[in-house]
C-alpha cells in the first residue's frame, strides 16, 4: 500500500472518528431539546387545565370537565387526559384510555400524597407515552384532586429520526469531500514528490549522474529533492574526479614503467658502450695503422675499408642507443606542486598500506607555483618515495613537508631566491657515509634489483629545471632527501 493511501486512510480514519462523535453527541442533544420541548408543551396543557378545574366545583359541573378533557383529547400528540377528584373520588378519562385509567389514578394520588407533580415515560397499550400528573388544590391551599396529562412520544421519534438521517448525510458529504481534498492533496504533497525521488534513485542507480528532481516549494520533499540534485552533482564530480585520478595514475603507471625500461635499457646502452667500444677502437685503429702499410694492395685495402666501414657502423648503432635513452628536453608549465605530490602519493598508496608506513604530510600556506615539466617532476619525487618506502620493509614513518625558502645554490650564495622545498624524511635503514657519497653516481645501488640510474637521473632532471637535491642519511636512523625548484616571482608594484 502506498504512503498516501496510508495516510489518506488514517487521516480519513481520525476524521470520520471525530465527525461520528460530533453527529452522536448532536443527536443526544437534539434529543434532549425534544424532550425539554415536549414537557414544556405537557405541562402547557396542564396548566391550561388546571385553571379551569381548580376555579369549579368539579362535581357539579362534570359535564364542563369532560368537554375540557375531550377538547385537549382532540390535539393529536395528547393520547388522552385523566381527572381525578378525590372528594366524591371521581375519575373523569378520555375516550382513548376507556377503563385503563387506574394506573394514572394512581398516579394523581402519589402526587396528591407527595404535593409534586410526576413525570415518566411509559409504555400504554404498546404506544410509548409520557404522563405528567400534578395535584389540584382548593382556595385554601388544599388538595381536592389531580390530573395526569398522557402525551405521545412517537412524534419526537419521529423528529429524533429525521435528525439521525439528516446528520448522517451531512457526515457522509463532509467524510467523502474530506476525503477526497485528502487524496488530492497527499497526491500532490507526497505521492508526486516520492515519485519524482524514487525515479531519481532509479536513475542514479543505473549511473545517470545528470538526472535532476524539479521540485520547487520550501517544504520537506522539495528540500529533500534539492539535496538529492546536490548529492547527484557531487556525485558527478566525484565521479569524473576519480576518473581523472585513474588516468593520471595509469599515466604516471606508464611513465614509471616507461622510466624503468629506459633505466634498464640505458645500463645496457651504457654497458655495451663501455665493453664494446675500447674492442672497437682498437680494432678500427690497428685497421687504419694496416692500410697504411699495404698501399698499393687493393684485395688488403678493400678488406680493411670494410672493416672501418663496420665498425663506425657499430659505432653509430651505439650512439644512437644512447641517444634513445636520453631524457627528452622539459616541457615546462605553471605547476602546483603539491598537487602533484598528491597524485604521486595516490598511485603509491597501494605500496604504502601494503607495508604499514604511517605517512605524515605538511603543507606550510602561502606557496608559490613552480615552471616545470609534470611527469619529468612526478618521476623524481616518485623515486624518492619508492627509495623510502623500500627502505622500511618492516614498516614506520613517512613525512612529507612543502614549504617555502629564500637560498641560493651551492657557490651562488650571492643570488638568493625564493624556492619550493619538498622535504622528503623516512625512518628506514638509513646510509653510511660513503653510500651517501655515492648514491648520485651512475649504476650505482645497494639493491639486488636496482639499476643504480633512479637519483642519477632524477638529479639530471633537477638541474634542467634550475634545482637541486641534497641528502642527509646516518645508518639505522633513516634518511633526508630535500628537492629545491625555483618559485615563479610574482610582479610586485612598489610606490614611488
Amino acid at each position: 500500500m502506498k504512503l498516501n493511501t496510508k495516510l489518506s486512510l488514517c487521516l480519513s480514519l481520525v476524521i470520520i472518528l471525530v465527525l461520528t462523535g460530533y453527529g452522536y453527541f448532536h443527536v443526544l442533544s437534539r434529543r434532549d431539546i425534544l424532550i425539554r420541548k415536549m414537557k414544556v408543551e405537557v405541562r402547557s396543557i396542564g396548566q391550561t387545565l388546571r385553571v379551569p378545574l381548580e376555579k369549579i366545583s368539579i362535581p357539579k359541573e362534570m359535564e364542563y370537565v369532560q368537554e375540557l378533557i375531550d377538547a385537549v383529547e382532540e390535539y393529536e400528540r395528547t393520547l388522552g387526559v385523566v381527572v381525578y377528584h378525590g372528594g366524591k373520588d371521581l375519575v373523569f378519562c378520555s375516550r382513548s384510555i376507556g377503563d385503563a385509567f387506574e394506573p394514572y389514578v394512581e398516579k394523581i394520588r402519589k402526587a396528591m400524597e407527595e404535593n409534586l407533580s410526576q413525570e415518566s415515560f411509559e409504555v400504554y397499550h404498546k404506544t410509548p407515552v409520557f404522563s405528567y400528573a400534578f395535584p389540584l388544590k382548593d382556595r385554601r391551599g388544599r388538595s381536592i384532586g389531580g390530573v395526569c396529562v398522557l402525551q405521545h412520544t412517537s412524534f419526537m421519534e419521529e423528529e429524533i429520526r429525521k435528525a439521525k438521517w439528516s446528520i448522517l448525510l451531512t457526515l457522509l458529504i463532509l467524510v467523502g469531500g474530506i476525503v477526497t481534498l485528502i487524496l488530492l492533496m497527499t497526491k500532490h504533497w507526497i505521492s508526486t514528490p516520492i515519485s519524482r525521488l524514487m525515479q531519481g534513485i532509479q536513475e542514479l542507480g543505473k549511473g545517470n549522474l545528470d538526472f535532476q528532481i524539479d521540485l520547487q516549494g520550501k517544504d520537506e520533499p522539495s528540500q529533500l529533492a534539492q539535496a538529492f540534485n546536490q548529492m547527484a552533482s557531487a556525485l558527478k564530480k566525484a565521479q569524473e574526479k576519480i576518473i581523472r585520478e585513474a588516468n593520471t595514475r595509469l599515466e604516471l603507471e606508464e611513465s614509471l614503467r616507461r622510466s624503468e625500461k629506459l633505466a634498464i635499457i640505458g645500463q645496457l646502452a651504457s654497458g655495451l658502450a663501455h665493453e664494446i667500444g675500447t674492442p672497437l677502437n682498437i680494432i678500427s685503429g690497428r685497421a687504419e695503422l694496416t692500410m697504411k702499410k699495404v698501399k698499393g694492395q687493393k684485395e688488403a685495402q678493400k678488406n680493411l675499408e670494410i672493416i672501418l666501414l663496420q665498425s663506425e657502423k657499430i659505432s653509430k648503432i651505439i650512439r644512437q642507443l644512447l641517444g634513445f635513452v636520453r631524457k627528452k628536453p622539459p616541457e615546462k608549465r605553471r605547476l602546483n606542486l603539491p598537487a602533484l605530490l598528491e597524485t604521486t602519493l595516490d598511485f603509491l598508496d597501494p605500496q604504502i598500506r601494503r607495508q604499514k608506513i604511517q605517512l605524515y604530510k605538511q603543507v606550510e600556506a602561502p606557496l608559490s607555483l613552480v615552471m616545470g615539466d609534470p611527469d619529468q617532476l612526478q618521476q623524481v619525487f616518485s623515486n624518492l618515495i619508492v627509495n623510502a618506502i623500500q627502505s622500511m620493509p618492516e614498516g614506520g614513518e613517512l613525512r612529507l613537508t612543502v614549504h617555502m625558502e629564500q637560498t641560493s645554490k651551492k657557490g651562488l650564495e650571492d643570488e638568493q631566491r625564493a624556492y619550493l622545498v619538498v622535504h622528503i624524511e623516512d625512518t628506514g635503514v638509513g646510509m653510511d657515509r660513503e653510500t651517501l657519497e655515492n648514491i648520485f653516481n651512475p649504476f650505482f645501488t645497494t639493491k639486488d634489483t636496482g639499476t643504480g640510474l633512479g637519483l642519477m637521473v632524477s638529479q639530471g632532471i633537477l638541474q634542467d629545471h634550475e634545482g637541486w637535491i641534497e641528502a642527509e642519511s646516518e645508518k639505522g636512523k633513516g634518511s633526508s632527501f630535500k628537492v629545491y625548484l625555483p618559485a615563479i616571482q610574482e610582479e610586485v608594484c612598489h610606490e614611488t
